[in-house]
């Protein structure tokens, strides 16, 4: 390989400049396609032995990637309010190859090469690597995810987040980057008003996760106002200690659209013990299965994924109706 060394990049802010950036696109693509392809810094060649839509209402994506489950770095166990710890793993320590970009707008944040892949151009983003924060999203990382999606012409790019204490691996700030060609049910499903928070939504009760949704349609107009109420959400749910996972997705994977940013709370935390075939993260809770062992490909339906959705949230609804309730439909 020709050159292992990051890329400096400067993003222009979305609120004042609507135009997408194609040389951004190449870096992203380009730097992750010499590592992976010479096999450097990667644990695996990222390789899917089958996929499927399963049978339903839902479509959800199921997939095989059996070296995700063997190769990956084991998790970490942390909860919500753990703080920061030098001592264990963290984004400070990768290997310099794994680095692709550095970002110097809208605030320093890093692009890594996710090691153990789940798509092609899957990255991870690292607001303020050097400042050492905890697994807790902060404003800066809502924005630059924002920044990101607004900015790619690709409208499959995809960013996901997982808290402490909703299946996130390592201690240290990092939302994921990665490119999903097939369509989602949270694309398209139905949102009803939360009456007194603009722009805010709640996923229908018929569908298979429960969350809260802040829609994008004008960045010129609405992104600072999108940014800081779903900052005000994030931060209910800390104080309740609620784990949480968010998604941010375009409506339509050609046009863009509108931009969605789901929110999906849960009412327990959990401790990530081992890597296992099947967690209720990010991915899984907007429809994107990926499995590590055969039988768990064969076998899963989306019956039982909707019920392990279920269980991993728990009653959120009932917890939070009275902080974020419906709008009433008259």
């Amino acid at each position: 390989m020709s050159q292992t060394r990051p890329t400096t990049y400067e993003l222009t802010s979305s609120s004042t400049d609507s135009r997408t950036d194609p040389a951004l696109q190449r870096l992203l693509e380009s730097t992750w396609s010499e590592r992976h392809d010479a096999g450097v810094g990667f644990r695996y060649r990222l390789h899917i032995e089958r996929e499927r839509i399963a049978e339903g209402k839902f479509n959800f994506l199921i997939l095989l990637n059996r070296k995700r489950l063997t190769e990956r770095r084991q998790p970490q166990a942390f909860q919500l309010d753990a703080p920061f710890d030098p001592s264990r793993f963290n984004f400070t320590r990768v290997d310099p190859a794994e680095v692709q970009l550095e970002l110097f707008a809208p605030s320093p944040t890093t692009i890594l090469i996710n090691n153990s892949p789940v798509t092609v151009y899957h990255s991870l983003v690292v607001p303020d690597r050097a400042g050492q924060h905890s697994q807790l999203l902060t404003s800066g990382g809502v924005r630059v995810a924002f920044e990101l999606l607004l900015r790619l012409p690709d409208r499959r790019y995809r960013i996901g987040y997982n808290s402490p204490g909703a299946q996130a691996s390592v201690n240290h700030l990092h939302l994921h980057l990665l490119r999903i060609d097939t369509e989602l049910y949270v694309q398209r499903a139905e949102l009803l008003p939360v009456r007194g928070t603009p722009l805010l939504h709640r996923l229908a009760d018929h569908l298979p996760a429960q969350g809260y949704c802040f829609v994008l349609r004008d960045p010129t107009t609405e992104l600072e106002h999108v940014c800081s109420g779903l900052m005000k959400l994030i931060q209910a749910l800390a104080e309740r200690q609620m784990a949480h996972n968010l998604f941010w997705s375009w409506t339509d994977l050609h046009r863009g659209g509108e931009l969605r940013a789901l929110v999906f709370p849960r009412v327990t935390q959990c401790v990530n013990k081992a890597a296992c075939s099947f967690n209720a993260a990010f991915l899984e809770l907007c429809g994107f299965v990926s499995v590590g062992e055969g039988t768990d490909y064969d076998r899963l339906t989306e019956d039982a994924i909707v019920q392990a959705l279920r269980e991993a949230q728990g009653d959120v609804y009932g917890m939070l109706d009275g902080i974020f309730p419906v709008a009433s439909a008259d």
